[in-house]
């Protein structure tokens, strides 16, 4: 029994090592992203594959200028919603009007994109990493119960 114990306590005192590793990850990497003056946004589907796969993390800078071929994060009205899409620029139809598409989609977006929509052009990805910062987000408090746990336990 005493074997199981010590067996029980070591995983999980590596978990919460792995857990806080990621955290303090997850808040150095915003921390970086913010000097460097980017966003951070998540890739919520597959319209950009095989580029930028679903659950990626995103930086985002904001350009005076958007190119066809920039890859770039604006804000489109869906469902009575409206939500942040991470598409391309394949055509300028005015100074500060594009046509944008997935990667992965076979049309054109129907909306044209304006400028002021553009949250700005996608500069770095981190693939699979935005699973990691969406459940942080969702879950901070308890998270930050788990971190209370965690300085209280005594091992």
């Amino acid at each position: 029994m005493k074997r199981f114990y010590k067996i029980s306590r070591g995983m999980a005192k590596v978990c919460m090592g792995v857990l806080w590793g990621v955290l303090f990850g997850t808040f150095f990497l915003s921390g970086l992203a913010f000097l460097a003056g980017r966003q951070i946004y998540y890739e919520t589907s597959d319209s950009m594959s095989p580029v930028i796969e679903k659950g990626s993390l995103l930086f985002v800078k904001e350009q005076e200028e958007y190119e066809t071929g920039d890859i770039v994060a604006f804000y489109a009205p869906y469902g009575g919603q409206v939500l942040c899409v991470t598409h391309r620029i394949v055509d300028k139809v005015r100074e500060d009007a594009y046509i944008t598409k997935g990667d992965a989609n076979d049309r054109e977006d129907r909306l044209v994109v304006r400028k002021g929509q553009i949250a700005g052009i996608v500069t770095e990805y981190i693939p699979w990493f935005g699973y990691i910062c969406f459940f942080v987000q969702k879950n901070s408090t308890f998270l930050a119960l788990l971190f209370l746990f965690s300085l209280l336990w005594k091992g």
